[in-house]
């Protein structure tokens, strides 16, 4: 066994403390090592754990692995009730990963969450770096102008910043066309 070996397995071992700290400092170090090993069992430790603390630095180990399997996971932990006070750190986690798939729920996220959320879910938008089709901008504009008289001045003033930013990606899109083919023929 080596060296590397015997720290992710050190790490591994530490998950199954009863002591938070001692899990919450294994999760970010698993992230940390980069061992793609990790990322079945921090998704697991993800979903199963009660603990807020726990959850959050398993979302930042997953950050910090990034790879793509874990973003549904996290998509479907964010949507449940059982993270409504806790899912500023989730949203965070998925900066490490391509969330242009679900650029329709972080729009709903800046729409509906409360001020860390929106503004996290707004901060995760802006890092996309992919093209996203123009019906997918188009749907997430409509959704926030059918909302945009209803809000209040500061819930106004992110999304009307957040109009500007899908508009330049809608520009893209346009501008690009080709790329979205070509994304579309690889995910496929």
């Amino acid at each position: 066994m080596t060296e590397s070996d015997m720290e992710y397995q050190q790490y591994i071992d530490r998950l199954h403390s009863n002591y938070a700290d001692t899990v919450i400092k294994a999760a970010h170090a698993l992230g940390d090592l980069g061992d793609r090993r990790a990322v079945p069992i921090l998704i697991d430790l993800l979903q199963t754990t009660p603990d807020p603390s726990i959850r959050n630095a398993a979302a930042v180990g997953l950050r910090e692995l990034g790879d793509d399997s874990a973003l549904h996971p996290l998509i479907a932990l964010i949507m449940s009730p059982k993270t409504e006070q806790h899912r500023g750190t989730l949203i965070y986690a998925l900066e490490g990963f391509d969330s242009s798939p679900v650029l329709e729920v972080l729009v709903d996220l800046v729409i509906t969450g409360n001020f860390e959320v929106s503004h996290q879910a707004f901060s995760v938008i802006e890092s996309i770096e992919t093209v996203v089709s123009e019906e997918t901008l188009n749907r997430c504009l409509q959704n926030i102008h059918s909302v945009l008289p209803k809000c209040d001045k500061e819930r106004t003033e992110l999304l009307e910043e957040l109009i500007e930013l899908l508009s330049e990606m809608k520009y893209q899109a346009e501008c690009c066309p080709h790329s979205i083919q070509e994304d579309l023929s690889m995910n496929s």
